[in-house]
C-alpha cells in the first residue's frame, strides 16, 4: 500500500517479489509528480525486490534532475544491500 501526500510517499505492508510491480506501478505517477521522499516506516516484509523499488524510483526522480530521499529503511534492507555490496548507493 502507498499513501502519498505533499512530496512524500509512505509504503506500508510488505515490499517482495509478489508486490513490488503493483508498488512501482502505483508510485510511479507520483515519483513524476514532485515527490521526492519515500517512508518505508510502514514496511513489514522485504526481500531485494525492495532494492529494485528503491533504485528504480531513484532512476526515475533523477531523470527529472531531482534526487530521492529514504526514511525509516528497515534494517533488513540495509543487509540486504550489504549483501548485494549496494549499499553506497541507497539514498539516505
Amino acid at each position: 500500500m502507498i499513501a502519498c501526500e505533499g512530496r512524500c510517499c509512505r509504503i506500508a505492508g510488505a515490499v517482495t517479489v509478489d508486490s513490488v510491480g503493483s508498488l512501482l506501478r502505483e508510485l510511479q505517477p507520483h515519483l513524476a509528480q514532485q515527490v521526492d521522499t519515500l517512508d518505508f516506516s510502514g514496511v513489514e516484509a522485504a526481500d531485494s525486490a525492495a532494492l529494485a523499488l528503491i533504485f528504480s524510483a531513484m532512476r526515475q526522480v533523477r531523470q527529472s534532475g531531482r534526487s530521492l530521499n529514504c526514511t525509516g529503511m528497515p534494517a533488513s534492507f540495509i543487509t540486504l544491500a550489504e549483501l548485494y555490496g549496494v549499499a553506497e548507493l541507497l539514498p539516505a
